[in-house]
């Protein structure tokens, strides 16, 4: 199998697999529950969309990284969460509807906001060769085909399913894209092995810290106003854990520039490192006060 089959057209099928299944577990009451506390949902949405593009670039101004990897860079933060970070919230204890709600959001936005921002960028690094143009209305349509359709798409086959067919169905569905999303990233790894820079190198370093600085900035600032605890924990992941799927997609599909989705493929792969660490460590604290707790 190619590298160049795998990114044209096996990645773009498996993103819109993965949000339609994000899609068949959300429900119209998922929103409204949510929106009855907007603080949550404008703080969540203000710090992806404004906070980690700012935090990408004050990276990229630290670290000498090449022109191309900077790029990659700033293209991950532009990028909306996806069904790993839902799956991080609910396995961490966080409040799955609002980091469902939260990546809804970031899917309907990005569509319109990336590919406005992102040229910007490419012409700040000086990327402004023909061969790095992004085509704003084309680079809407291709990311709506797999993220906000397939999301739609999945909350009205919801809608029209029996509830035992969604009880059957639904396990299937998350384990079936789960497996469908590693495997691609897995194979576009090997297929770019060789590319790839190396474990101890600047670019490994900045998506490192794009992540774990994201997931601290969302967990400070959501404890300082205060919100709940399965709140503070749905923001951290929702700000650290970025769709790289979409932004290889991006790289690969659109720009045609695999040097540039070498660093989304490298952040796909290693933010799960500090996540794990995180989510091990509240799970931890969890069973130590529910031991505390129970103790006479």
């Amino acid at each position: 199998m190619s590298a160049e089959w795998l990114s044209q057209v096996v990645l773009p099928w498996v993103l819109a697999s993965v949000m339609m299944a994000m899609g068949l577990n959300l429900t119209g009451a998922d929103f409204v529950r949510t929106w009855h506390h907007p603080r949550r949902v404008l703080l969540g949405t203000g710090l992806q969309m404004l906070a980690l593009p700012l935090l990408a670039w004050g990276l990229v101004l630290l670290l000498p990284l090449p022109p191309l990897a900077a790029a990659g860079l700033l293209l991950v933060a532009l990028v909306p969460g996806g069904a790993t970070s839902n799956m991080f919230s609910y396995l961490v204890q966080g409040d799955l509807a609002l980091s469902v709600s939260l990546t809804a959001i970031a899917a309907v936005l990005a569509p319109f906001t990336l590919p406005m921002i992102m040229g910007w960028n490419l012409e700040l690094l000086g990327l402004t060769a023909p061969g790095f143009s992004l085509p704003y209305w084309h680079t809407v349509g291709q990311l709506l085909l797999v993220t906000l359709l397939p999301v739609l798409a999945g909350m009205l086959l919801r809608r029209s399913l029996p509830v035992r067919w969604l009880a059957w169905l639904l396990p299937k569905v998350k384990v079936f894209t789960g497996v469908a999303m590693i495997s691609v990233v897995a194979a576009l790894f090997v297929s770019h092995a060789e590319r790839l820079p190396a474990l101890l190198s600047l670019e490994t370093l900045a998506v490192l810290l794009l992540c774990m600085l994201g997931m601290t900035l969302g967990r400070q600032l959501a404890r300082r106003l205060r919100l709940r605890h399965a709140s503070v924990r749905a923001i951290t992941v929702e700000v650290g854990v970025q769709n790289a799927g979409v932004a290889m997609m991006v790289a690969f599909v659109i720009l045609q520039q695999p040097a540039i989705g070498l660093v989304p493929l490298l952040y796909g792969l290693l933010m799960n490192v500090p996540v794990f660490l995180w989510m091990f460590v509240c799970l931890w604290r969890d069973r130590q006060l529910a031991a505390a707790a129970e103790r006479p």
